[in-house]
């Protein structure tokens, strides 16, 4: 009878609704440094490490972070050792404002808050209260900052070469595979380029019109935006923008010598929470933003407290939400909706595909890793008298279910009782009898 019960246990993989593409990727969320509510100046190891408003955040190519903390005026490196984060201040002193020039703690920022590296390690920040635009390359084992556009705590909307040239409040940074350094002037509506021209930057006015803002989609100054934040830049100089005021998201094409603003997410321009093609996804002031290898946008919807992702495809965009649930601040951690967060600000994407947010908010750092969008396995482990099933504990929108038998009308019956969770596994020990039994995950 054992032989016999051991060929017909069997344990089925099938599928309850489509296969999950990957605007439906699921994600866990954790937190790697900083405590939640406790702001700080500490370096250290994960939890350990404080920030004080963590601002912008971006990813290098061999897994380091950099984040923009804000109200610590500093800029700050997460190493990953291990499953262990090592925050150190690269940049900066702690509390001590100001605009100087100059290596690692003798460097004075005024809000630090966008933060963008380039293909050379190059980071590039936007100085917030300063209205400048700051460079810190590495020079050995220091860190040199040096500005490259605009003049200490004078805000203005003029193009031109290096401290000629104005700003007023910049806060979002891209740049391109050229080294050139895209700005959301937040305070000016506009967006503005900085192009290297051997050791000098020119900043000029790609789109909006300095000190006019409103939600109009058109060709260069034609275009308006209300306090854009976050911008990010694809392979081919196609920029995305979120327009913090209009609660949109805008793209905006080289053409020619032009660029061309049309709003692809957001369009009534009123906040909300809905996910959905085209016109029915709504924001709730978007804030950061990043493009993945794929294409795919992520964003923070800072006062829905939510991760955002939107997936191009034909005419539309399509937006999910990812991470947190909308209106709902916390600090946990979780898969999904489960996770909460708190104002979140800066977002950046791996070339693995995690994604890096400063949670503002909480003063901490998090991470959401991808959950693989395929069927979770079902595995099967027989002794004399019992059998025990296992499959992953992240695997939270599966129910196991049983039948006697496979010839239709098959009956299946959802096993809830007795599930225990160990690690990473959820288990269910059932004993064994006389006759055939089936199992399976179903997703819900």
């Amino acid at each position: 009878m054992k032989s016999r019960l051991v060929s017909l246990l069997l344990a089925l993989v099938v599928w309850s609704a489509a296969v999950p593409t990957a605007q439906t990727q699921t994600y866990q969320f954790s937190t790697i440094a900083g405590l939640a509510g406790v702001s700080g100046t500490n370096d250290g190891v994960g939890g350990e490490a404080r920030f004080f408003r963590p601002s912008e955040i971006t990813a290098d190519p061999i897994g380091a972070l950099y984040v923009s903390d804000m109200l610590n005026h500093t800029i700050r490196k997460l190493t990953p050792e291990g499953t262990n984060w090592v925050v150190t201040t690269v940049a900066g002193l702690p509390g001590g404002v100001g605009a100087a020039d100059g290596t690692n703690t003798d460097a004075r920022f005024d809000r630090p808050v966008g933060v963008k590296l380039d293909r050379q390690g190059n980071l590039f920040v936007a100085d917030l209260y300063n209205h400048m635009i700051r460079q810190v390359a590495t020079v050995g084992t220091n860190r040199v900052v040096t500005t490259i556009a605009g003049l200490a705590a004078v805000h203005g909307s003029a193009d031109g070469t290096n401290s000629d040239a104005r700003f007023w409040s910049p806060r979002g940074l891209a740049v391109d595979n050229s080294n050139r350094v895209y700005v959301a002037d937040s305070a000016n509506f506009t967006i503005r380029g900085i192009t290297p021209f051997g050791t000098n930057w020119v900043t000029s006015t790609l789109a909006g019109d300095a000190l006019n803002f409103g939600f109009v989609d058109g060709v260069g100054a034609q275009a308006l935006f209300d306090t854009p934040f976050g911008i990010a830049v694809d392979s081919g100089g196609t920029l995305f923008v979120t327009d913090w005021g209009n609660h949109a998201i805008r793209q905006i094409t080289p053409v020619g010598t032009n660029w061309v603003t049309e709003t692809i997410a957001g369009f009534t321009g009123t906040m909300g929470t809905n996910d959905g093609s085209g016109s029915e996804a709504m924001f709730n002031f978007p804030a950061g933003i990043d493009i993945d290898h794929a294409h795919n946008l992520y964003l923070t919807d800072q006062y829905n407290h939510t991760i955002r992702k939107m997936t191009p495809g034909g005419i539309d965009w399509t937006v999910s939400t990812v991470g947190g649930a909308p209106l709902q601040p916390g600090s946990a951690d979780g898969i999904g909706d489960a996770a909460r967060f708190n104002k979140p600000w800066g977002v950046a994407v791996d070339r693995d595909g995690n994604l890096f947010i400063a949670d503002s908010g909480n003063h901490t750092i998090r991470k959401g890793t991808p959950i693989t969008a395929l069927q979770p396995s079902l595995g099967i482990l027989m002794t004399s008298s019992e059998v025990v099933l296992s499959w992953p504990a992240s695997a939270t929108n599966y129910v196991l279910e049983t039948t006697g038998r496979l010839v239709p009308p098959v009956a299946w019956t959802a096993l809830t009782n007795g599930v225990v969770v160990s690690g990473d596994t959820r288990l269910m020990t059932n004993g064994l009898a006389g006759t055939a039994a089936y199992y399976r995950l179903r997703r819900q």
